[in-house]
């Protein structure tokens, strides 16, 4: 038995020496023979072998670049949009700015030719503070006895009288407001001279005392200062008539509307002097 198996060892042994000859064979005689292009066939072989691989590397690579690419791009994009984003920021901001400064040179204007118009002399002011609305109807300005303000002091609006002084400190005066509850102003109807009390009621509006249930007020009669109760100057516009009727007194009930916008009001200007005031034909535009 041993005998039969020598010789298929021998056969197989033979096999193995003779495959990696005929291969070498081959590569030998690939690379001697070439195409009508002078390439020889071993290197078509290695080529063709190798091109799934350096297709597949080629398409990685690119892949790699391209999303490299596109971070590098976003990452680009998202800075230039913020960097964007700040300057239109800055320009909003700028251009409130500007809208607020074109404003508050409307209002000065106005308070300019108010004042030009009542011939008084006057120190203007910027509202600062305003109290809660359980305390309404005062505010406090940026004026105090420093620049000379003093209780009792006058205080108007672009439209007419917003208040007096009530409580001065060296660079803080708190204005009373005409709207106040505790408020009154010696008042008059400008066409037929009827003095009155014009009291605040705690809202919007006033209320024209001691008019006679005799006299005829109209709604749009202009209420003026009467100069009587020796704060205001006479002849400062203060609101026109909204509503009047016979009260169950010998008194008529008159609600007056203020021409001064008082919830709104950011600069004033304070009656240093009166002159010779001159009263208004037709009331202040609003």
């Amino acid at each position: 038995m041993s005998l039969e198996v020598a010789p298929k060892l021998k056969e197989g042994r033979a096999t193995v020496v003779l495959i990696p000859l005929l291969v070498m064979q081959l590569v030998l005689i690939s690379l001697q023979i070439e195409d009508k292009g002078g390439t020889t066939l071993f290197r078509r072989w290695v080529l063709t072998a190798g091109a799934p691989f350096l297709s597949a590397s080629s398409a990685v690579s690119r892949g790699v670049a391209g999303l490299w690419g596109n971070y590098i791009w976003l990452v680009g994009a998202s800075s230039e949009n913020h960097s964007l984003r700040e300057t239109v920021s800055a320009f909003t901001l700028r251009e409130q700015a500007l809208a607020e400064i074109k404003l508050e040179n409307t209002r000065l204007k106005q308070l300019l030719e108010f004042k030009e118009s009542q011939g008084v002399q006057t120190l203007g002011a910027r509202v600062v503070g305003r109290v809660p609305d359980y305390l309404a109807h005062m505010i406090y300005i940026d004026r105090g006895s420093a620049d000379g303000v003093k209780v009792d002091m006058p205080v108007l609006s672009g439209y007419g009288a917003a208040g007096r002084t009530v409580l001065v400190s060296p660079h803080q005066t708190q204005v009373q407001l005409i709207t106040n509850a505790d408020a009154s102003v010696g008042a008059m109807l400008s066409s037929s001279r009827s003095p009155g009390v014009l009291r605040g009621t705690g809202g919007p509006f006033l209320r024209l005392e001691y008019i006679n249930n005799t006299e005829e007020v109209s709604a749009g009669e202009i209420v003026v200062c009467s100069g009587l109760d020796r704060v205001f100057p006479k002849g400062i516009p203060l609101g026109k008539v909204v509503s009047s009727r016979k009260g169950r007194t010998v008194f008529r009930e008159v609600e007056v509307e203020p021409f001064a916008d008082l919830l709104r009001t950011e600069e004033v200007l304070l009656v240093v002097r009166a002159g010779n005031t001159v009263e208004p034909a037709t009331p202040p535009a609003p």
